[in-house]
């Protein structure tokens, strides 16, 4: 909707509360607290291992990685900093150093889409689409697509 309107974007917890700097990880050579591993959600470790994957790719932190996926989205976004740290803050300004190529992009947005479920998958059959539109939807100029 930010984008239909041409609207700005704070994003809010760019790093995913520390999962998406490589802190929790799978292997367990992560430096978060051992106490928090069980409620991390698998989807979330998912993307975090992606960013990883990608940061050993371009030489550069997971958290720089994580805070280039959010500025590169389409229109205007501005991911928040929650630096702690000076080292932290330094760390991540230096994620305008460098921007992530299409395809690192792409498999970022994959990892992390959000399956929309019912009543989305409902709606976008063509069964539907032709009993909603009355046997016209074909014949509408759908100038967004």
């Amino acid at each position: 909707m930010a984008r239909a309107f041409d609207l700005g974007v704070t994003s809010w917890g760019a790093l995913g509360a520390g999962i998406l700097t490589g802190k929790y990880r799978r292997d367990g050579s992560g430096e978060g607290r051992a106490a928090l591993w069980d409620q991390i959600e698998e989807k979330k470790l998912d993307i975090a291992d992606e960013v990883v994957k990608i940061a050993a790719e371009v030489g550069r932190p997971p958290s720089q990685v994580a805070l280039n996926w959010v500025r590169q989205q389409p229109g205007l976004i501005l991911p928040m900093i929650g630096a702690t740290t000076v080292a932290q803050l330094k760390d991540n300004l230096a994620c305008l150093e460098f921007s992530l190529t299409d395809e690192q992009l792409q498999h970022l947005d994959e990892v992390s889409r959000i399956e929309l479920g019912f009543p989305h998958d409902f709606l976008v059959s063509d069964e539907v689409k032709d009993l909603l539109f009355g046997g016209t939807y074909d014949k509408i100029d759908k100038h967004r697509d």
